[in-house]
Formats: C-alpha cells, sequence, structure tokens
C-alpha cells in the first residue's frame, strides 16, 4: 500500500512539473499559432485555386510560323517618306542582355484581335519594370512599328515576334536589339481588358477634344474634360490609332489607361471586387509565371505601396526616323541611342557588361 501511495505522490509530482514546464501562456500561444498555420495553409490552397484559373503558357501547342512563310504588312505609301531597302539598314553590334538584382521586367502583351478566342499580333507591348530596390514601377511602351532584328527571319516590324513564334520569339527580339533581360510575360486580349474596366467601375481618363468626339462618333458619351469610361469606351480609347499623332498618341493612351487602372485598384478594390476580377479575368489571361511567383511579386507591391506608375516610351524622341521598307511605314530605332535611354529608365545606369 505504501508503495501505491508513493507511485501516486510521484505521478503527481511529475504532472505538476509538467505543468511548471507549460504554463497556461503556452498552451494558448500554441493553439493559436496552430490556428494560424491552419488558416495560412487553407488561404494558399484558396489562393491558388484562384490562380489556377489563369492560362499557362504552352509552347508545344505553339504553332510558329516558318521563315519561309513569313509575311510583311503593307501601307499605303506617304509622299515624303524615304524608301529604304532592308540591307542598307546597319544595326548596331549585339551586346549582352542587362540585368540587376531586385529588378524584374514583366512583358505585358495586348493581343490585337477582335474575335474572342482568336490568336492576333501584339497590338500592345509595355514593359512593366519592378525595382524592388528603389521601390518604383515603371512602364515602357515598345511601339507596334518599331523595325527591328527578328532572329531567325526577316527585320520586321516588332508586332510580329509573338504572332510568329510566340513568347519565346518576341523575347529573344527585345532583348537582342535592346540589350535588357525579360523575366516574364502576361498576355490579356481585348476582351479580357474590357471586363477588368468595367468590374472596376469605369476608368478616369482627361480627353482632349479630339478624342471625345471621336469616342462620341462611336456611339460612347464623352465630352472634352475629365470622364469615366466604362470597359467599351476604354478599349476605343486604347486603341484609336487615327486620332492625333498615330500610334505616339496611342501608346501613349495605353499607358494612361493603365496607370487608371492601378489608380482605381488601389483606392476602392474591396474584397469582393478583388475575387470577381479574379473569377472573371484570369481565365483570360496567359502567363509564364507560376502561382508562387504571381504571389511573390503582388506582395512585394503591396508592401512597396508605390502611388504611381513612372511612364515611358520606345523609341525615345529623336533616335529614330520614319521610312518605307518592303511596302511598310515603320519607324528605324537609333539601337545604340536607345539601349541606352532603357537602361537608365529600368537600370539606372549603362550596360557595363555588354
Amino acid at each position: 500500500m505504501s508503495e501505491t501511495n508513493e507511485t501516486v505522490k510521484q505521478e503527481k509530482k511529475d504532472n505538476e512539473k509538467k505543468k511548471r514546464r507549460f504554463p497556461i501562456w503556452a498552451r494558448i500561444l500554441c493553439a493559436f499559432l496552430s490556428l494560424i498555420l491552419v488558416l495560412g495553409a487553407s488561404a494558399l490552397i484558396f489562393i491558388n485555386s484562384k490562380l489556377s484559373k489563369i492560362q499557362k503558357y504552352d509552347p508545344d501547342k505553339l504553332t510558329p510560323v516558318l521563315p519561309e512563310d513569313e509575311t510583311f504588312e503593307t501601307d499605303p505609301y506617304k509622299d515624303g517618306t524615304e524608301i529604304v531597302e532592308p540591307g542598307d539598314i546597319n544595326w548596331a553590334e549585339d551586346v549582352n542582355t542587362l540585368s540587376r538584382e531586385g529588378v524584374t521586367n514583366i512583358l505585358l502583351i495586348g493581343q490585337d484581335t477582335r474575335q474572342e478566342g482568336a490568336k492576333g499580333r501584339s497590338d500592345s507591348m509595355m514593359l512593366l519594370t519592378i525595382d524592388k530596390t528603389n521601390k518604383t514601377l515603371k512602364v515602357t511602351s515598345l511601339m507596334r512599328d518599331m523595325y527591328v532584328q527578328i532572329p531567325g527571319y526577316s527585320d520586321n516590324r516588332i508586332n510580329v515576334a509573338y504572332f510568329f513564334g510566340g513568347w519565346e520569339l518576341l523575347k529573344e527580339t527585345v532583348e537582342k536589339n535592346f540589350g535588357i533581360t525579360v523575366d516574364r510575360f502576361v498576355e490579356v486580349d481585348f476582351f479580357a481588358f474590357r471586363e477588368v474596366v468595367d468590374i472596376l467601375g469605369g476608368i478616369y481618363i482627361d480627353l482632349n477634344a479630339e478624342e471625345a468626339l471621336a469616342l462620341k462618333g462611336w456611339g460612347h458619351r464623352t465630352v472634352e474634360g475629365r470622364n469615366r469610361l466604362d470597359g467599351a469606351a476604354a478599349l476605343s480609347y486604347c486603341t484609336m490609332r487615327y486620332v492625333g499623332n498615330s500610334d505616339y498618341e496611342r501608346t501613349a493612351r495605353q499607358r494612361k489607361a493603365l496607370a487608371s487602372i492601378y489608380a482605381r485598384l488601389r483606392e476602392s478594390a474591396s474584397v469582393p471586387v478583388i475575387l470577381d476580377l479574379v473569377d472573371t479575368i484570369l481565365p483570360l489571361v496567359t502567363t509564364n509565371m507560376t502561382n508562387g511567383e504571381i504571389m511573390s511579386y503582388a506582395m512585394d507591391l503591396y508592401a512597396m505601396n508605390i502611388e504611381g506608375i513612372e511612364q515611358h516610351r520606345l523609341p525615345l524622341e529623336g533616335s529614330y526616323y520614319s521610312a518605307y521598307i518592303n511596302s511598310m511605314a515603320v519607324l528605324v530605332p537609333d539601337l545604340e541611342k536607345n539601349r541606352e535611354y532603357l537602361w537608365e529608365i529600368i537600370y539606372g545606369g549603362s550596360n557595363d557588361e555588354g
């Protein structure tokens, strides 16, 4: 009996030691951390399920245009434009592509198609630069009529590279001509853009008299000055080419629209709106980013809390000339000047590695 009493006493002592070792606050903390882990895991599963709606780029599904089947767009000849033979252009020598830690370049591609589900040329090309070091967000338009070197094909407009050989060829083209590293890409078509604007309740754009009149003629209710454009009006605004100074102003409109979408997201995107965007838009988006990369970039942007987007354009003013080549009206860039300009924008300096 005495042995039994001793055993009971020893067990009580052991239990008291365990309680001293694991006080109540420690047990509460453990329970709280366990709850956080469960919620965190659930959140990751939920986010991944949403991001899985995005179309992932699959090069094996691409049917490239063979070099012998390449085509050239044709334009009416404009009096005074210099007629140039392709072989008469002296391109700058190739350079090593520049990249720097903390800087990510994502190519935003707007597909030139008016039929949902169809494949077209890259009507809009913008480099989105996320600079974590300097906490800046920059967008640089690449004008579709720039005449560039396309690896494996004849020199042509830059907007045919995506049509000929998909993301890989467009990446090679940008890197070969401008000496910067393109890390990832996101492609949307006109239908996705229109849906984004409508879900956000429209975007605010200042229209000049000519723009307002053109949009009004296309059935949109617009006036000179500040307007709230719905998706259809915003799409017309971004794609009009024959109002103002042709593609120069068109690319500027696209950058303004992107900046306005970004501003609307910052100021009024509630959880229901974001979920609506995710469910509606993501199936219309194609990218080569993984879900993890998308979440990482999103967290970076959230942490940086950038108010606005810096806007730029290639070719740089005064660093190109207009020409008529292979029956196309094109812009022939001075690659050396445009490389230096782009290096300064993106990396803050020249290509020391090139």
